[in-house]
């Protein structure tokens, strides 16, 4: 059972993590259990695994109100989520964060059923923290997180598609800068609006965007490029992320846990505009482990203007062979292992289990 969801990126984490799993036991079983108001609910029904999901709401940064509604909802979600434990009887829940994984996590204690926690950030998330004393493992991603959880942290990385992976080396020396911007599967705002106001600064000629924007902003950004007779191509959503990776010298993008894994698979350089409202300011930090290695450069959303961006792309431009180094730094972060050995620790988990040993 996976349990929990947090943001898209954690939940296609787990979604490749049980692909695995199925594709060498095709008659295994899997469940995913969530909050009936979380991005699981939208996922999830697009794959071919069930989704059982609780009532339950944030605590964090929501506001007096909501915080109040989710208190109310903490005892009945509980009692939801043992239910569900107790019909569908795992072996092993894996915890991939958000406020539901807490509620299923204690039930399965509750019920002895082996924990094993999935942390994909530099630092964990509130109820990864809370979760931290009472889960047999945890999977984390950076050796950083790792004073977190203890003697129960064990470094495995973030489990990512394997066609990022096949994605060759490609920085060109001639030719226009190719550039992917995005800012996650729904599109960033800010990220679109920092990008549109670079535009005056930037030479069309030297130049090739791919803009992901989100569904809501695609007709305005649209626009803004059509205005400065910039020849980009603005989509609203782009299916093939490990193709449009391939084909970019340099990424531009938020800085969360998954997006930072598929960046380093890719071996591609970044610059990473952290979302700054984000839980403990994780994709700062996360944003921040790349760049301490020399893999990427971060800008500050709220301390950046067009001009600023526009005048790093021109340097990053007019200097390729700092974006190879950054390419290769990128590729040395990549743990192509990630999948196959948090795949291990959750059979050695559910081994334990039923032998004792």
């Amino acid at each position: 059972m996976f349990a929990g969801g947090g943001t898209g990126g954690h939940i296609y984490m787990a979604i490749a993590i049980a692909d695995h799993i199925h594709s060498h036991n095709p008659a295994a079983k899997t469940l995913f259990a969530g909050a009936t108001a979380g991005l699981e609910s939208q996922i999830i029904p697009l794959t071919k695994y069930p989704l059982k999901t609780i009532e339950i709401g944030g605590l964090k940064g929501v506001g007096f109100s909501k915080t109040f509604k989710t208190l109310f909802q903490l005892l009945p979600g509980f009692l939801a989520a043992r239910r569900i434990v107790r019909e569908f009887g795992p072996n092993l829940i894996v915890g991939v964060g958000g406020y539901a994984s807490g509620l299923f996590m204690l039930a399965g204690r509750l019920s002895k059923i082996p924990l094993l926690l999935i942390e994909p950030n530099v630092v964990p998330g509130l109820t990864n923290r809370i979760l931290a004393r009472w889960v047999d493992k945890a999977a984390v991603a950076y050796e950083e997180t790792a004073r977190w959880f203890g003697e129960r942290a064990v470094l495995t990385g973030i489990p990512v598609r394997e066609k990022f992976f096949q994605v060759e080396p490609g920085t060109e020396f001639e030719g226009p800068l190719r550039i992917l911007v995005f800012g996650g599967s729904r599109g960033s705002v800010p990220i679109n609006e920092l990008f549109c106001k670079a535009l005056p600064y930037l030479d069309t000629t030297r130049l090739e965007i791919v803009h992901q924007t989100g569904i809501t902003d695609y007709n305005r950004v649209s626009e803004i490029y059509r205005n400065h007779r910039f020849d980009a191509q603005v989509r609203k959503y782009i299916d093939d992320m490990p193709a449009a990776f391939a084909n970019s010298d340099l990424i531009i993008s938020r800085s969360g846990a998954s997006t930072v894994a598929e960046v380093t698979a890719a071996g591609r350089p970044s610059l990473l505009i952290p979302f700054p409202q984000a839980t403990d300011d994780h994709q700062r930090k996360n944003a921040e482990a790349l760049a301490d290695r020399g893999a990427a450069l971060v800008l500050d959303q709220r301390r950046t203007s067009g001009e600023n961006l526009a005048r790093v792309i021109q340097m990053l431009d007019n200097d390729r062979t700092k974006l190879v180094q950054m390419a290769t730094a990128s590729k040395k972060l990549a743990r192509p292992e990630s999948t196959l050995k948090i795949v291990n620790l959750m059979e050695a988990l559910v081994q334990r289990r039923f032998t004792g040993s």
